[in-house]
């Protein structure tokens, strides 16, 4: 009787999930985040398109989390019958803030700040297109700030979900300086 009492309680302690240690002040999580840029006038999904990133983070009191990103973004722009490419590094510093969570502290909604700084590469620091036309817009240092959004989801304790919206506000750069964009990422926490 006592080995089946062990065993019914081992097997609850397995089958039920403890929140005892989710959201602890100055655990720490990583996240990897893939994305897409979103450009007026320009479907959604497209393959030239896309954004990576890798994130650290640090959780304060109450949810709330500062986090240091690595991103990488590539652009295509169409000119004539050729694309040319464009690549921003950037690295972020920010704060989060939990606005709503659920009562079982499952389902979060983040808002956010950061800044940003990096260097975009425009047609891999060639003046000259295949047809001889000059760029007149260069490669350059970035830098800016950026408002978050976030909906993060806890599958499991140690593993989240998260959808992420950006607005970008980007100076330094010749392109476009408001620059939204979407991603979806897992971050697990340490």
């Amino acid at each position: 009787m006592r080995r089946f009492l062990l065993c019914l309680s081992l097997s609850l302690f397995c089958i039920i999930s403890s929140k005892a240690q989710r959201l602890i002040p100055h655990q720490r999580a990583i996240e990897l985040s893939l994305g897409v840029p979103v450009i007026k006038g320009k479907q959604l999904f497209q393959k030239e398109q896309m954004t990576a990133t890798f994130s650290l983070m640090q959780y304060f009191r109450q949810g709330n989390y500062a986090f240091l990103s690595a991103e990488y973004e590539e652009q295509n722009y169409r000119y004539r019958a050729s694309l040319v490419p464009c690549k921003d590094y950037l690295l972020q510093l920010g704060y989060m803030h939990a606005l709503l969570s659920d009562k079982g502290k499952n389902l979060f909604f983040y808002l956010g700040a950061s800044a940003v700084g990096g260097y975009e590469e425009l047609n891999e620091d060639n003046a000259l297109l295949y047809n001889g036309a000059k760029l007149l817009d260069k490669s350059n240092f970035v830098y800016g700030s950026v408002l978050h959004t976030s909906v993060e989801l806890f599958l499991t304790d140690n593993l989240v979900l998260s959808l992420k919206g950006q607005a970008r506000l980007i100076f330094g750069t010749d392109l476009n300086r408001l620059r939204p964009a979407l991603a979806l990422g897992l971050k697990f926490n340490i």
